[in-house]
């Protein structure tokens, strides 16, 4: 999921569609903790498709941070 200068930059670059798998808990901006994408009050409106392959996405994210986390010991 965006957080929310990535959902900032897809409003300003007025991408039409974003498709993610995996929400952020602590930092999504489309939909866990905010919803800029689909706000009345922002100059463009994006579809959004949130939930494809999550288990997927969500096991991706956590090997990756995992092994950031060994890397840096």
């Amino acid at each position: 999921e965006p957080c929310l200068m990535c959902a900032g930059a897809i409003l300003q670059a007025r991408v039409k569609r974003v498709v993610f798998g995996a929400r952020d808990q602590k930092a999504g901006a489309v939909g866990s903790i905010a919803n800029l994408l689909q706000n009345p009050l922002t100059n463009h409106q994006c579809d959004v498709t949130a939930g494809i392959l999550t288990d997927e996405c969500a096991n991706l994210l956590s090997e990756f941070f995992a092994q950031r986390r060994v890397e840096t010991i």
